[in-house]
């Protein structure tokens, strides 16, 4: 199973695992899974739309055997920048302490990379939110495909994320 660490705003006793989510009080027992908890999640909106998040939470992976010490714990620390524009970033660090005591630390850096534009399509008055194709081809180029037409097509559910409908233009 490849697990992919996931961190949503939610309060600490909400476990986020690779494949769903669990509640505290639930057992998990799927080997394998990227079970964490939020130890903090401080969020601030200078500006309307702009967040910033200061975030700590743990990690541990399931063991095969439900009776054995996990392979390795991860204790992260890191921020989070949301946008106006609908992109965001985030970096931090996180130790990992593995079952016999050794320890690495590691940093890491995510985001959307992407700006999102208001646009409509040559010839129709219907409008969009979404992103350029040209700048998704810089961070995932397997979510563009060009169309018979010539011009290029993203693959919104790639990206985890929706093109908007904002209506009609006004005339």
């Amino acid at each position: 199973m490849n697990a992919k660490r996931i961190f949503i705003a939610v309060p600490a006793a909400l476990l986020v695992l690779g494949s769903g989510m669990a509640h505290a009080d639930q057992t998990i027992d799927e080997a394998g899974a990227l079970a964490c908890v939020n130890d903090k999640w401080d969020e601030k909106e200078p500006d309307k739309g702009h967040k910033l998040v200061d975030y700590a939470g743990r990690c541990v992976t399931i063991p095969d055997d439900p009776a054995a010490t996990p392979m390795a714990t991860d204790d992260c620390v890191g921020n989070y920048e949301h946008k106006p524009d609908g992109s965001w970033k985030g970096t931090g660090t996180c130790n990992v302490t593995f079952k016999g005591g050794d320890k690495i630390s590691e940093t890491w850096e995510e985001g959307s990379h992407l700006k999102e534009y208001t646009f409509k399509y040559t010839g129709k008055d219907d409008r969009y939110e979404g992103v350029m194709a040209q700048d998704v081809l810089k961070v995932m180029p397997e979510a563009v495909s060009v169309g018979e037409d010539g011009y290029y097509r993203v693959d919104y559910a790639m990206l985890g994320i929706e093109l908007r409908y904002l209506g009609k233009k006004a005339s």
